[in-house]
This record gives C-alpha cells, structure tokens and sequence, in this order.
C-alpha cells in the first residue's frame, strides 16, 4: 500500500464528506466570555502617616478570557469630585499592585477604587460602584 493510499483511507474516517484537512465545525462551540474579572481586595483603612507610600493589593483572576488590564485610581480627598489618577496594577500571578506615593499626597486623605478588565472587555472595580463609592483612608 503506497503513502498515497493510506492518507486516502485515513482521511476517509474523518467525517461526513469532509477530506483530511477539513474540520467538522459543528463539533466546536466557542464559548463567549460574559464574566468580568473577580477582585479580592483588603481596603487599606487605618490612617497613614502623611508623606508615606501605601502600598495597595489585588487578587485578580478571570476564569474566562484573562486579565488584560487592571488600574489602581485615586484622588486626594481635597481634589473634590474631579482629578482622578491612574496607575496600573502590576501582576505577580493571580495578585496586583501598585503603590500610591506619599509625594503624591495632599493632605486630609485619598479616595481610591480598582478596576479590572478582561481580554473581552468585561469590567468590574471594587468598590462596585467606584468612582461613586470610592474606599478612603486618611492621612495625618
């Protein structure tokens, strides 16, 4: 039985007319990503000492797509509603971090929220409402 023959008998067994370079696509459903990213963190909610960095945390994990993004955003307390700054979350696995720089500090405390996305652009932060429910620790 020469090559020939038997890539012709192999590709027979593939399936319903299909040669041996086909794919039945049937078969396959690709599963869409709804689920936005999860997001444990521990708010940071004792007063720190004016000046000094504060280091923030995540644990971030996406079952889905996978992590693309995720920003720490915070504002100092006497910024009012606007002037929110971005830093991204550097991973180390499943865990996120970044620091907001005591130089960056104005006084009276900082409001802060994470956000995560994810490879299919879903969304989440904690505080779930964010920007409108920010976690905040003072400074003295």
């Amino acid at each position: 039985m020469s090559v020939w023959t038997l890539a012709i008998l192999l590709g027979a067994g593939c399936g319903a007319g299909l040669t041996s370079n086909q794919v039945a696509t049937d078969d396959f459903e690709e599963e869409v990503d709804e689920e936005a990213p999860v997001i444990q963190h521990e708010p940071v909610t004792d007063t720190q000492p004016f000046g000094s960095d504060v280091p923030i945390s995540a644990t971030i994990v996406d079952e889905g797509s996978g992590v693309l993004f995720a920003y720490l955003r915070y504002k100092n307390e006497i910024d009012g509603s606007d002037g929110w700054e971005e830093l991204m979350l550097i991973p180390s696995g499943d865990v996120y971090t970044s620091t907001i720089r005591g130089e960056d500090q104005r006084g009276g405390g900082v409001d802060y929220y994470i956000e995560a996305v994810d490879k299919e652009q879903n969304a989440s932060s904690v505080p779930e409402d964010g920007a409108s429910d920010p976690f905040h620790f003072r400074t003295e």
